[in-house]
């Protein structure tokens, strides 16, 4: 057992997120268009932060639709997955590969995402993902109110995975549709199709036992983080199908002067946001992509 020690302390040391005064970090400073990057990257990262400053280029510009970013942010890049959960504060999220807020996002490294490392569309993919992000929340508020705005979890992910066009990870309307079917039996679905439509409709009104994916996400979304995001995707898919980015852009707007989002959303849609959830929850209950709806 001591003969193994050595090497099981160096696995452990790499796996260790990065300490202040440990190394300096590299700072760069990029223009992409009107807006101001900073990357901070450490040496062992520098292939690293090229690829992203590439990527930057590209996942910019996609995030335009909802405006431009008004303050200049900042991209960390961590040199380990350890590193970036202590700083997004996220212990436990594997899957998490980056967190942005206002004004910075926390980045692990592309070159731990896998043996090979990420390819730069996998970077611009998920830098558009989060720089959506950074723009929503810099168009809908100031630096000290943006995360008071109480924007749902699946507003925020959904305009985020939809700009980065990443529907294909995001399962189908079926699956969604799937998800729903297997809780109706928790959620008191009687036998045959009666029983099972009064419980569909008890569901699509967000009274489901075991967390709701867009009413109460908290309960999955640590273990079931892929029908959180699938739901996020689709819902806002369909905001957007309905009723146009006009509004979406209003909503960001009556947000910046004031409004928090529940009353800029019935302001801008037309309807209150658990009205848009069970009307969303209804069309996935009820397969209403089937029928063309």
């Amino acid at each position: 057992m001591r003969s193994g020690l050595p090497l099981i302390l160096a696995m452990l040391a790499g796996c260790a997120p990065r300490l202040s005064g440990e190394a300096a970090p590299r700072r760069e400073t990029l223009h992409v268009g009107e807006a101001r990057v900073e990357l901070v990257s450490w040496p062992e990262d520098a292939r690293a932060a090229r690829q992203v400053a590439r990527a930057l280029a590209v996942a910019l510009p996609r995030t335009a639709r909802w405006g431009g970013l008004d303050t200049p942010i900042s991209i960390t890049i961590h040199p380990t997955h350890a590193g970036l959960e202590v700083a997004a504060r996220r212990p436990g999220f594997d899957w998490l590969r980056a967190w942005a807020r206002y004004g910075s996002i926390d980045l692990q490294s592309p070159s731990s995402w896998g043996i090979f490392g990420a390819s730069d569309a996998q970077v611009v993919e998920l830098l558009t993902h989060e720089l959506t992000h950074c723009v929503m929340y810099q168009r809908a508020a100031a630096e000290w109110t943006w995360s008071l705005k109480g924007i749902p979890l699946w507003f925020r992910e959904g305009m985020a995975s939809v700009t980065a066009g990443q529907g294909r990870r995001r399962g189908t309307l079926e699956d969604l549709w799937r998800f729903y079917e297997q809780g109706l039996a928790a959620d008191g679905a009687g036998d045959g199709e009666p029983g099972r439509g009064a419980a569909r409709g008890r569901v699509a009104r967000g009274q489901r036992s075991e967390g709701d994916p867009l009413g109460d996400p908290e309960p999955l979304y640590l273990e079931r983080s892929e029908v959180v995001y699938g739901a996020s995707h689709h819902a806002f898919a369909f905001l957007l199908e309905r009723y146009g980015e006009e509004r979406v852009l209003e909503a960001l707007e009556r947000m910046r002067g004031g409004a928090v989002f529940s009353r800029a959303f019935l302001e801008s849609f037309g309807i209150g946001e658990p009205e848009f959830d069970a009307d969303f929850r209804r069309y996935v209950l009820w397969q209403g992509w089937r029928r063309g709806e």
